[in-house]
């Protein structure tokens, strides 16, 4: 097919536009999913690691100067400003690639730092004062257990925070009260008496160690993400939260094991890190099992669950079919249509076995895949097709359906053309938005390509 058809595709599907480059400025929408995704990943994993530590009575680590520090009540406005601070700084305009180091660095200090409260939780070591004045403050503050002392994660957040804030505050004032609002922040950890000293500087050490791993050149921060993925992860930390609360109501280990799995798919989700799940040409490892388990199998179920209800396959045309994953009876019947090599897109489906040649194509679930690796699915598939070839993923409703329809944007079909073929071969794939953003995106990519690459 020629270049110029490809061209006319394009002109069907740029109602959907969305530039997914690094560089590009983060729409309000993204910082937005950003603060939601980040500050629930935060509050999970703090309260678990402070609701663990109230279990049992744990040491304080002091020196009896500090109980001749002065309590300052007035010190609660900027010690609960902090929340604050934190969605300001993920709310400000900023390239993609600046709001993803903060990202990152906040999802290092808070890991390491649950870590570290989990393992060696401490508690604050003397009796906090009464005060008539800001009693409202103090009772939201009465929420926070007086454990998860080293390191102090205020300390962290100011050093993290005041790193992305300062290159957009344009103004010379706003940058210096800001500025000073952090140290208010970081010495209000003493003065209302929630950390001892020690706390500050081993603080201090876990925010500068996340500024100086995790900078532009960080090689996780290149993967294809977009807000369609961080909106997919707050579902799954939705999950983590209903099975955190069971996992204490009921003293579940079996809870636990499901919240922290949940919670390491919704990171997955967020920081494209597909990966992790599963390989390309192999099973999942021991530890993915361990860790992903319970999405391996809660997806397996919902494949059992609804593949009664949908056709195995439909064929698009010459030897190339797509649908959802098949079951090991109906490997025969892909094998009667002279099929000899299947497409995987589903890298969630651990338990079900390939009786076929099979490639892996890590696919995240309702995500936007970059327009690479959905190229480097249509050539695969133009490679395949002469012996026959199946294109799958869980259902054959999404994913399957974005692989095909960018393999007929390649051969020169337009939109329209593609959407009438679909209607009369699986009439109930899935019609969303996201998934015209993604052909949109590869079509552009394919406009990029020499000739020679995308003939």
């Amino acid at each position: 097919m020629g270049h110029f058809h490809r061209l006319i595709g394009a002109t069907q599907i740029a109602m959907y536009p969305f530039d997914p480059a690094l560089d590009a400025s983060a729409t309000l929408k993204e910082r937005f999913v950003w603060v939601l995704f980040m500050g629930a990943l935060f509050f999970i994993l703090y309260g678990a690691a402070n609701q663990y530590a109230s279990l049992n009575s744990h040491p304080s680590i002091f020196m009896e100067w500090e109980r001749h520090i002065p309590f300052v009540p007035s010190f609660i406005i900027p010690y609960m400003s902090s929340d604050v601070m934190f969605c300001i700084a993920f709310l400000l305009p900023q390239s993609r690639l600046e709001l993803r180091i903060l990202a990152l660095r906040v999802l290092f200090i808070v890991t390491l730092s649950v870590l570290i409260f989990t393992v060696f939780p401490l508690q604050f070591g003397f009796e906090k004062p009464k005060s008539e004045e800001y009693q409202w403050l103090f009772g939201l503050l009465s929420a926070d257990l007086p454990y998860n002392q080293l390191p102090s994660l205020h300390i962290s957040f100011a050093i993290v925070l005041w790193m992305s804030m300062r290159s957009h505050l344009k103004n010379v004032f706003l940058k210096y009260a800001v500025a000073l609002w952090l140290w208010l922040i970081a010495l209000s950890t003493l003065l209302v008496y929630q950390h001892h000293f020690i706390d500050l500087p081993t603080g201090a050490l876990v925010g500068g160690a996340a500024v100086a791993m995790i900078h532009q050149n960080s090689k996780v921060l290149n993967r294809f993400t977009t807000p369609r993925s961080l909106k997919v992860g707050l579902y799954y930390l939705g999950a983590a939260v209903l099975f955190l609360v069971a996992a204490f109501a009921y003293h579940s280990l079996l809870a636990l094991w499901l919240f922290l799995s949940m919670a390491s798919v919704a990171i997955v989700y967020a920081f494209g890190l597909n990966h992790l799940i599963a390989g390309e040409s192999s099973k999942a490892s021991l530890w993915q099992w361990i860790v992903f388990a319970p999405y391996f199998i809660g997806t397996n179920l919902s494949w059992r669950w609804y593949k009664q209800k949908l056709p195995l396959m439909s064929h698009v045309e010459e030897n190339v079919y797509f649908g959802r994953h098949p079951s090991q009876s109906e490997y025969d019947i892909i094998r009667s249509l002279g099929i000899s090599h299947t497409i995987n897109l589903a890298l969630e489906h651990q338990i079900n076995r390939s009786a076929l040649e099979q490639t892996r194509i890590p696919f995240l679930d309702l995500t936007i895949p970059s327009p690479e690796v959905l190229h480097r699915v249509v050539m695969m598939i133009e490679d395949k097709k002469e012996n026959g070839v199946y294109v799958h993923c869980a259902l054959g409703l999404s994913r399957s359906v974005m692989a095909i329809s960018a393999w007929m944007l390649y051969r020169g079909y337009t939109m329209e053309q593609i959407e009438e073929r679909l209607n009369t071969i699986r009439p109930a794939y899935v019609k969303s938005k996201y998934i015209y953003v993604a052909l949109n995106l590869y079509q552009l990519h394919l406009n990029e390509l020499p000739v020679s690459d995308s003939e």
